[in-house]
C-alpha cells in the first residue's frame, strides 16, 4: 500500500515538472504512469519547452521604456 501511494506522488511529482513540456502535464502523468517515473523523467529533461508568450496583446505592444517623456 505504501509503495503504490510513493509510486503515484512520484507520478505526480514528474508531472509537475513536465507543466510546461511540449505534451503538458497530463501527458507527462500519463507516460509516468505506464512507465517507471524516472525513466519520464529524464525524458522530461530532452523535451522542448513550450515558446513562452505574453498573456496579453497589450504587453506585446508596448514596453514601459519606450514611452517618450512629455514635456522635456
Amino acid at each position: 500500500m505504501e509503495l503504490t501511494i510513493a509510486y503515484y506522488t512520484l507520478c505526480v511529482l514528474v508531472a509537475t515538472f513536465g507543466r510546461n513540456c511540449r505534451i503538458g502535464f497530463w501527458g507527462i502523468l500519463l507516460a509516468s504512469f505506464f512507465l517507471t517515473p524516472p525513466l519520464v523523467f529524464y525524458l522530461l529533461l530532452s523535451l522542448k519547452p513550450t515558446a513562452s508568450q505574453p498573456k496579453s496583446a497589450k504587453l506585446q505592444t508596448s514596453s514601459w521604456w519606450k514611452f517618450k517623456q512629455v514635456g522635456s
